[in-house]
This record gives structure tokens, C-alpha cells and sequence, in this order.
């Protein structure tokens, strides 16, 4: 008679538990149904995120580092270089730009770095800034660390082990080293012998006589002729090529280091010399000078100005060409 007002009273109790149950299970799904708030980001100014795969390394593994930045579509976003000698090595960089509903651009960069020297390194210390009209926003370069740690443990020595010892060679040498030894003693005297009678010996032959140096140079500028850069309009290499024959013919016919000295140290040198004319002399500094800005400046002249070069570099040669060669 007493059990079953009890048993009644827990069973009661049971129901009101499974009921609050339900009913808390149906409120956290409700709950987590719900869509998450939008982030809201400033339309005027910059915003800068970031996240890294992880900050403490072993020497040479690499880290994920994605900055974002979010600034008006009509800002021009200006990103720091990353990378300080070994303590932080920039592997590669790639990044991407999104237009964003609201109005807002947002670039995101994805950097891989790794570091080769032991302890904390900071990425970076550069600002980023977006210029938008007339404004400039800026903010530091996140402050992402790299904590690089060795891969040696402790037990290991980092002090360098000492060379081992020197290994003599076997005392006895080998016939067949004798043998290589002497036959070249023998050679390298029959080779001594014979070139101190071929020093001795009398001219029969008399030598060819040297290439005259304007001979050279009218061989060289008809090669460039046929060589069809005038046709093709490649006035750099025709340029740098007319002014090596010009230079060659001038160290050949007037003894000068023309090939390594500049337009106005050859000027001034040939300035002094009785075999050239005052036109010459100015033919010869216009023409220098104009190779010059082809080669250094990038210029660009047009074909009739390259023929023209062409021209007056042939015709100075043959105006101051040796009277000997003239009359051969």
C-alpha cells in the first residue's frame, strides 16, 4: 500500500525530465539553424587579416601565411616585400582579388616562408598601405613570428669532429709509375732539343705580311651587310657591331686601345693626330656618339639614318687609310 504512491511520484518526475530534454534538444537546434551574422567592414578605410598555419618550425619547413586586406574598389593596394636574408626565406607568393558585395575589394595573399637560422624572427616591420584618391591608409604588416628550432636532438653535439688522421701510402711504387716517369723525361727532352733547333733554324719562307687594318675593316662591313639587320630593322646589334669594326680599324691604323676606351677619350686622343681633318674629326665623334645612344640610351633611328652610318663609317676608312695601302 505504501510502494505505489512512490512509484507514481518517480515516474511523474521521469516524464518532466524527458519533457525538459525535449524541449532543450528542439531549442539548440532552432539555435544553431539560425545563419550566421554577416561581418560589417569600414567602406572608407583599410582592414587587414590575417592567419598562419602555425609559428613554430623546424629549419627549412615551410609556413602558410594569408594576409587579406579589404579597402574601396577604387584604392591601389601596396604590399611590403617579405623576406630578411636567412631568417625569413619568401618560397613563393601568389594572391587573388575579389569585388565584394558591399562594395569593398578584397585581395587576398598567400605566402609560403620558411627561415634557416635558429630563434624568434619577425616576418616583417613594413607598413601596408591603399591609396584611395588623395588618401593614404596604412597599418603595420601583421606581427606573425617564426619560433625555428633545430632538428637535432639533445643529446646531439653541435661541435665539429676533428679530420682523421693521415694514411701513408705503401712504400713501394710500382714498376709501371718508373716506366710513365722516364718515358716522359725522354719526351720532354727530344722536345727541348727540337724546338731549340727549330729556333735556330734558317728562314727559307719569308712570313705573310700583316692584313692591312682597313682591308679588315672592309671585309668586316661587308659581312655586316650581308647579315640583312638593316632589312630587319635591328638597329641595337647593327649599331654595336658597325662600332666594333670602327673601333678595330681605328687601334689598327692609329695604334689606339680603341676597343676599351670611351667615345671621348678616343675624340680627345684622335683630336691630336695630323692625319685626320677637322671634318673627319667630327664625322667620327657624331657617329661614336650616336652608337652610344643606340646601345646605352635605346635608341631607335630609322633605316635611312642607319645607311647613312653605313655609309659614312666606309667612307672615313677609305679617306684615312695609310698613303701605302692606297697605292698598293
Amino acid at each position: 500500500m505504501i510502494m505505489r504512491p512512490l512509484r507514481r511520484n518517480v515516474a511523474k518526475r521521469v516524464d518532466e525530465a524527458s519533457c525538459l530534454i525535449a524541449l532543450a534538444c528542439v531549442a539548440l537546434l532552432l539555435t544553431g539553424c539560425e545563419p550566421e551574422e554577416t561581418k560589417v567592414y569600414p567602406q572608407d578605410r583599410l582592414t587587414v587579416e590575417y592567419s598562419v598555419d602555425r609559428d613554430s618550425i623546424m629549419i627549412g619547413d615551410p609556413v602558410e601565411l594569408i594576409v587579406t586586406a579589404l579597402f574601396p574598389t577604387n584604392g591601389t593596394l601596396n604590399l611590403p616585400e617579405i623576406g630578411n636574408e636567412k631568417d625569413v626565406v619568401l618560397l613563393s607568393r601568389d594572391w587573388t582579388d575579389v569585388l565584394r558585395e558591399d562594395g569593398l575589394t578584397q585581395s587576398e595573399s598567400r605566402y609560403s616562408i620558411t627561415s634557416f637560422r635558429l630563434g624568434e624572427h619577425l616576418v616583417s616591420t613594413g607598413m601596408i598601405s591603399c591609396a584611395v584618391g588623395e588618401q593614404l591608409f596604412t597599418t603595420n604588416f601583421p606581427a606573425v613570428t617564426l619560433q625555428v628550432s633545430s632538428s637535432l636532438n639533445e643529446e646531439s653535439s653541435s661541435e665539429i669532429a676533428d679530420i682523421k688522421g693521415i694514411q701513408k701510402l705503401p712504400g713501394r711504387i710500382p714498376k709501371w709509375i718508373w716506366i710513365v716517369l722516364g718515358s716522359a723525361v725522354v719526351a720532354f727532352l727530344i722536345g727541348l732539343i727540337t724546338s731549340k733547333l727549330w729556333k735556330n733554324r734558317e728562314t727559307l719562307i719569308p712570313s705573310a705580311p700583316p692584313i692591312p687594318p682597313d682591308v679588315i675593316a672592309f671585309q668586316a662591313l661587308e659581312a655586316l651587310k650581308n647579315r640583312g639587320l638593316l632589312e630587319k630593322d635591328e638597329c641595337n646589334p647593327f649599331y654595336t657591331e658597325l662600332s666594333l669594326i670602327l673601333r678595330t680599324y681605328l687601334e689598327g691604323r692609329f695604334k689606339l686601345n680603341a676597343p676599351d676606351e670611351t667615345t671621348e677619350e678616343i675624340v680627345s686622343e684622335l683630336s691630336k693626330s695630323p692625319d685626320l681633318s677637322g671634318p673627319q674629326q667630327s664625322i667620327l665623334q657624331d657617329f661614336m656618339r650616336q652608337a652610344d645612344m643606340v646601345k646605352f640610351a635605346k635608341g631607335h633611328p630609322d633605316r635611312t639614318t642607319m645607311e647613312s652610318a653605313f655609309s659614312t663609317t666606309k667612307q672615313f676608312v677609305v679617306e684615312t687609310k695609310n698613303q701605302t695601302n692606297q697605292n698598293q
